[in-house]
């Protein structure tokens, strides 16, 4: 079966790592160039909540970057086109080679260093995701599986899931940060419900609506007969999405 994951990850010499840090709040997205001739290793940024004053001496001093020049073919401030030093540590050129696809690519909303990528990868099998989780792992990359979905066959009966919403990751990746997953909890609802600026109710609902579709993103249907089994009917099994990683 294909396999639709979101993955968060992050290392010291990964693209663009000063920049993220030092501005905590800057929202970048990469830009799929449509080029029918694009250049070899530079890559399209645009940087929201930031003056574009501001993002030019941070990628001038940025370890990871080699030239920075903003796009003045666009009517758009915040399109930069930037090439990345050798040294620079890619994910995405790993997930090409193992025939995977990037769908999309955005800096990852978190307060911890070094701040890095948040991106959906599509391969058309699980093995690639695990070939690449044990790359990360040899690169120091820090890693985490988001969410996995995987496509079923057509004759199979298909399980709707609600994909986790930008609100719902934010609400359950600062509950984690926190400790409100621990036992004892190191913060309470309504201290998490403080540092999200939202109501203590309104936190809960995002946070169990949340979990209920990372648990239903992990329910998959097994086609191949079990064991013993005489009936050729498929079965459902629950398959945690960090069992393998």
């Amino acid at each position: 079966m294909s396999l639709i994951t979101e993955v968060r990850f992050a290392h010291e010499d990964g693209v663009l790592a000063d920049t993220l840090t030092a501005l905590p709040d800057l929202s970048v997205d990469i830009v799929r160039e449509a080029s029918t001739a694009p250049d070899k290793g530079v890559y399209f940024f645009r940087f929201d909540h930031a003056h574009p004053e501001e993002v030019r001496p941070l990628l001038e001093s940025d370890h990871t970057v080699s030239v920075a020049e903003r796009v003045p073919a666009v009517d758009d401030q915040h399109l930069w086109k930037i090439a990345l030093t050798s040294e620079t540590k890619l994910l995405a050129p790993a997930v090409t080679v193992r025939g995977g696809v990037v769908l999309d690519a955005r800096s990852a909303l978190t307060n911890t260093e070094p701040r890095g990528w948040r991106e959906r990868w599509f391969f058309p099998d699980d093995d690639g995701i695990h070939e690449i989780w044990n790359h990360a792992r040899a690169a120091d990359f820090e890693f985490e599986v988001l969410d996995l979905s995987r496509q079923l066959q057509p004759d199979v009966p298909h399980v709707e899931v609600n994909p986790v919403t930008d609100e719902q990751h934010r609400a359950l990746l600062t509950a984690y940060e926190l400790g409100y997953f621990e036992e004892p909890r190191k913060t309470s609802l309504e201290e998490l419900a403080a540092a999200l600026d939202l109501s203590p109710s309104a936190v809960n609902g995002r946070l169990r609506r949340g979990l209920k579709s990372l648990i239903g993103a992990a329910l998959t249907v097994d086609v191949e007969d079990e064991v013993g089994r005489t009936d050729g009917e498929p079965h459902a099994r629950i398959e945690s999405s960090h069992s393998r990683w």
